[in-house]
């Protein structure tokens, strides 16, 4: 049986189960030119004022689902702390989503909040948190010059390749990500950097080749002389 359109069949969800929820979005890959054969739906659903929020993951109409259950107040929470993050999944799901249920506005609103929240971008990184990037890449790519073992050299390997997506957005104020949303970002931010990190990873010295032109563009490789002191130290 063929499956319902995916806004009807989030719709159709929020009349049967969500009917006195404030609101309903569905968002994510399922509504862009990246839909494959396994997205879901997925959803935010603001209701009145609760104890906690909640994830609830079922079918419905042939669709995986993920519903994200929060009041005004702790979606605001949790939008503040992707964006803090600089991980903005929720903030980006209400941004491009739709709305499928909006008793009283307040869709609207989160939308047009979002949509400016991402507009002005993440928060520039410090200088520590450069220097913490830098540091650990440096590290991971001594790893990776002084292996031989073929599975330390996969997991090595692996790590560099986000170490590196990490800090090239990092550095260029851009938005993160995490796995597939990663190579995403960091398309939107450099296709020609993305391609290249994505088929170096089973060539060695392709792959410090490109992590090392990330790290000359932010001061090069850190080892000598970098300090950080506990805060928990007196």
């Amino acid at each position: 049986m063929e499956r319902m359109e995916p806004v009807a069949a989030a719709r159709l969800l929020a009349r049967e189960s969500y009917g006195d929820a404030l609101t309903v979005i569905v968002g994510g890959s399922v509504l862009t030119e990246h839909r494959t054969s396994t997205s879901d739906l997925d959803m935010v659903v603001v209701t009145g004022e609760r104890d906690s929020p909640c994830r609830h993951s079922l079918s419905w109409a042939g669709w995986p689902v993920e519903v994200l259950i929060h009041d005004e107040r702790t979606l605001a929470a949790y939008c503040a702390d992707n964006l803090a993050r600089r991980w903005p999944g929720i903030p980006r799901l209400i941004a491009g989503g739709a709305i499928v249920s909006d008793r009283c506005g307040l869709g609207g609103r989160l939308q047009a909040e979002m949509r400016h929240r991402l507009a002005e971008g993440p928060a520039a990184a410090s200088p520590a948190e450069l220097d913490a990037h830098r540091y650990e890449l440096t590290d991971l790519l001594d790893d990776l010059t002084g292996t031989d073992d073929p599975g330390e050299t996969a997991f090595i390997a692996c790590r560099i390749l986000t170490k590196t997506a990490q800090l090239a957005l990092l550095a260029a104020r851009h938005w993160q990500g995490n796995g597939k949303w990663m190579f995403r970002e960091l398309r939107d931010h450099d296709v020609a950097l993305a391609d290249r990190l994505a088929h170096a990873l089973s060539d060695t010295a392709q792959l410090s080749a490109v992590a090392g032109e990330v790290l000359d563009g932010v001061g090069g490789p850190l080892r000598e002389g970098y300090r950080v002191t506990d805060p928990r130290d007196p």
